[in-house]
């Protein structure tokens, strides 16, 4: 679809929010911003901020994680972006100028509207969901009946409802795959956990508030009235909860002893760093999406592009003493693995060799290794940089090699990057095409088994770093027992340490590591080797 080319339509949720947050001031405040700016305790302040970027960002995880869930990945840093502009869209009636994210991603990825927008619904749900949760929680601890009476409405609403949109999701054109996905327990249990984790931080936003302004209150005091002033402001399905949010908390810090000028500053302060500063960042990357639009602009590169465009900073990407390490314990396996000497392994082939870094390594340990990778950019950089060695650009769907040519192949790395299962079938399928007989495949991958590292590189390390998008398919070592044409010989599992492990900590980090790796722990590491061969004829295996 081509982009308009003046969208500053879409302006129209900050509009509006500018208006809400000059009457709050105003018409509400009258002038208690100002005055609960400066009497604020800044280190509280901080905390209020921290809070709400951990809430933030919790539910962005959600979102991503979600949209997964329903086969769409995006890359994790340009849509983090992406995900902040929809923030004005909170100050709209219903909330509904969320959806306007949905649009964004419609016109950079492609992303159907029906799905964006069933993800966003279910989105408010668990939200609600959350905090009605919370607020049976801090009924519980503050004896409050009214909370647990409030909280467990609530909690029966959502579930109602998410029992009926279930058909409707299906009605409007939602694929069966995706709606079983979206209502699997392995979707809603980490996307329940996800909210409940980011709103517990939202919750504590008024007992933040209230130390700052120097009215203290018990912190299941201050979820409690979070918990009761959110909900009640939601079902208004007013701007923001704006006229109910507020005065809810107002009153019921009242009932707490709270005179009111301290409540209205404490509930001021609350608005204003949260609510007020989504406002305020979601306006600066809403303002860039609709720039972006205008200019036509379309999402990062991918694949190969992405890495000819990050070839220059591709070794910069990790920590180099956590990097040398990996680098030389994958060889010491791989040489482990290969007939011995060098000179009886025969030719073998570096797939996705990047820089070159191993196949360098290899050769110069007398191994005789062919580097491929399909980044141009890549292999230039690492040509200038390492010198001169037997590299090809080419694409691993399409190996530039004849039938039973090779002795071994290895792969670090590499496979997760390609676009699809599909994809990494027909990797494997060209890998046994051009290795010999009895020829050995060495595949070295990240383990997703670990559920804290598949979290790190999923979601975390594709905003820290560069290298990956967060678009990448892992593979789980226990699926390298069934592949066609080639039979499984061993699993090696490696390596706890993360990459950004200090330096003066890597003695005593990578002693406790080996143990960990020979421990029942062993298959939760953060890498594998998978140990492969090609039958020969008339083997079995």
């Amino acid at each position: 679809m081509t982009p308009r080319r003046n969208p500053w339509w879409l302006l129209a949720p900050i509009a509006l929010g500018a208006v809400l947050a000059w009457w709050w001031v105003n018409a509400v405040g009258g002038g208690t911003l100002w005055r609960a700016l400066r009497a604020a305790n800044p280190t509280w302040v901080v905390l209020a901020l921290g809070a709400t970027a951990t809430w933030l960002f919790a539910r962005f995880i959600r979102w991503q994680f979600l949209l997964r869930r329903v086969g769409v990945r995006l890359p994790i840093r340009s849509t983090l972006g992406t995900y902040i502009a929809g923030l004005p869209g909170t100050v709209t009636p219903a909330y509904v100028g969320e959806a306007v994210r949905g649009m964004f991603i419609k016109r950079r990825f492609g992303v159907p509207m029906r799905v964006s927008i069933a993800v966003l619904v279910l989105e408010r749900l668990y939200d609600v969901l959350a905090v009605a949760l919370l607020l049976i929680a801090a009924g519980l601890m503050t004896g409050d009946r009214r909370a647990l009476q409030v909280g467990a409405a609530f909690v029966a609403l959502v579930v109602v409802l998410t029992l009926s949109l279930r058909p409707v999701a299906r009605r409007v054109g939602l694929r069966d795959v995706a709606v079983g996905q979206l209502w699997h327990v392995r979707t809603m249990a980490p996307a329940l956990l996800l909210s409940l984790g980011g709103w517990a931080a939202a919750s504590s936003l008024l007992f933040i508030a209230a130390q700052a302004m120097g009215h203290p209150v018990a912190i299941w005091d201050g979820a409690r009235i979070f918990g009761l002033s959110t909900l009640l402001g939601a079902i208004t399905l007013l701007p923001a909860g704006v006229g109910v949010t507020g005065s809810v908390a107002i009153v019921e810090l009242g009932a707490l002893g709270v005179a009111t000028a301290g409540a209205v500053a404490v509930v001021t302060l609350m608005r204003l760093t949260s609510t007020g500063a989504a406002l305020l960042a979601g306006g600066v990357f809403f303002w860039r999406e609709v720039r972006d639009l205008a200019r036509g602009a379309q999402g990062p590169a991918e694949g190969a592009a992405h890495f000819d465009h990050i070839a220059e900073q591709y070794n910069a990407q990790w920590s180099p003493h956590v990097w040398d390490l990996l680098l030389d314990r994958k060889l010491g396996f791989m040489m482990e693995a290969l007939p011995a000497p060098p000179s009886a392994a025969g030719t073998g082939l570096d797939l996705g060799c990047g820089l070159g870094l191993q196949t360098a390594e290899l050769r110069r340990r007398g191994y005789q290794v062919i580097g491929l990778d399909p980044s141009v950019g890549l292999l230039a950089v690492g040509q200038r940089r390492l010198g001169p060695s037997p590299v090809l650009a080419g694409s691993a769907l399409q190996l530039p090699f004849a039938d039973s040519s090779l002795d071994f192949v290895y792969t670090i790395g590499v496979l997760h990057h390609l676009p699809g299962r599909d994809a990494q079938r027909e990797a494997l399928r060209e890998i046994a095409r051009v290795l010999k007989p009895g020829g050995t495949l060495l595949v070295h991958e990240s383990n997703p088994r670990n559920p804290m590292f598949r979290f790190y590189m999923g979601y975390l390390f594709p905003i820290l770093k560069s290298i990956d998008e967060g678009t990448e398919w892992w593979i789980d070592p226990r699926t390298w027992s069934s592949v066609d044409g080639l039979a499984l010989r061993d699993i090696r599992y490696f390596t706890f340490l993360p990459d950004f492990t200090p330096r003066v900590l890597m003695g005593p980090a990578v002693a406790f590591e080996r143990l960990l790796e020979r421990g029942p722990t062993r298959p939760w590491s953060a890498h594998y080797m998978a140990v492969l061969h090609k039958p020969r004829e008339g083997s079995t295996s």
